[in-house]
């Protein structure tokens, strides 16, 4: 079925990468593989290893950079965010809603707030609307057309990937928001960016976390959290804490939060490889009608003190 579905694809370049945290002489094992189930950009088959010395699971080989665009076709769905409609809008906009008024709250009414990697700036214009104004707001990407509608709206842009952006400017409060997990080197960007960030502010990060029921039930294979081959490292609590030590940064708060999406793709993946096409295509991650019941079911398990696949941590430069 893998043959028949991936015919036709180009095949990738890609390149050997070891743990980015940790002692890499540790070596890794391999506890699942797979393609792009979501969007078949490429045929090439990827390994998911976990390092045998820190709670870190990662992509190998790892896409080289000259692939980017082949893997984020048009289609890809953050792209589409603003052309959201009815309820997985209004959900959409509730949560980042409630994000951005706890990153203005970090801030300051006047403080100033990156988004590192903003995408199409959905996050940054929630934070716009809950601060009324755009001034002290600073939008980044590697790409400069993802960034043009943002500088049309009065937004602060910049170009350039996160492990090498040197500014002048410093930063209350630098967002990644579902970012981390996508860099080539996410050790060098969290030191790049812990040196923007002024003295007592904060890197506010949300990344896939590999505690969450669906990533250990889907682990072999199917969890949507992988999202091969685009998410390139997976963290948990503890390898979060570690990666922000790296940086001299402290954990100053750690939350769970729903993911349902993981859920709908891991229950996507499972079926289109089993040959059910059809069934596979109801498992959206636009589905109302299965994004209520798996966010109520993350939900009850964080209000049971349990963890899910999506994880804040709030660090703060103390130096």
């Amino acid at each position: 079925m893998r043959e028949r579905l991936l015919a036709g694809r180009p095949s990738i370049p890609t390149r050997p990468v070891a743990a980015c945290i940790g002692d890499p002489r540790s070596g890794s094992t391999t506890i699942a593989s797979g393609y792009d189930f979501e969007y078949r950009t490429c045929s090439n088959q990827f390994e998911m290893r976990r390092a045998n010395d820190v709670d870190l699971i990662y992509t190998f080989p790892q896409p080289a950079p000259e692939a980017l665009p082949i893997l984020y076709p048009p289609q890809y769905v953050p792209f589409q965010f603003n052309e959201m409609r009815g309820p997985a809008r209004w959900a959409r906009d509730f949560v980042q809603g409630k994000k951005a008024e706890a990153i203005v709250a970090l801030a300051g009414q006047n403080g100033k707030i990156l988004d590192v990697g903003t995408g199409s700036g959905m996050l940054l214009r929630q934070i716009a609307r809950v601060k009324r104004s755009r001034e002290n707001l600073y939008a980044n990407d590697f790409s400069e057309t993802a960034l043009e509608p943002l500088r049309r709206e009065g937004f602060q842009t910049i170009v350039g990937h996160a492990e090498y952006l040197d500014l002048a400017e410093r930063f209350d409060v630098i967002t990644l928001n579902q970012v981390l997990e996508h860099l080539n080197d996410p050790a060098a960007a969290v030191k790049r960016l812990a040196n923007l960030l002024a003295p007592g502010g904060f890197l506010f990060i949300e990344t896939p976390s590999i505690d969450g029921l669906d990533a250990r039930l889907f682990r072999k294979g199917y969890w949507g959290g992988y999202h091969i081959p685009r998410h390139f490292w997976l963290f948990n609590e503890a390898s979060l804490a570690m990666l922000m030590g790296t940086a001299q940064l402290r954990v100053h708060e750690t939350r769970y939060l729903a993911s349902p999406a993981f859920w709908i793709q891991s229950l996507h993946h499972l079926l289109m490889d089993q040959g059910w096409l059809r069934a596979a295509r109801f498992f959206s991650e636009k589905n109302p009608l299965l994004l209520a019941p798996f966010t109520a079911f993350d939900m009850g398990m964080i209000a049971l003190g349990g963890r899910t696949s999506n994880i804040r941590i709030v660090a703060k430069k103390v130096a």
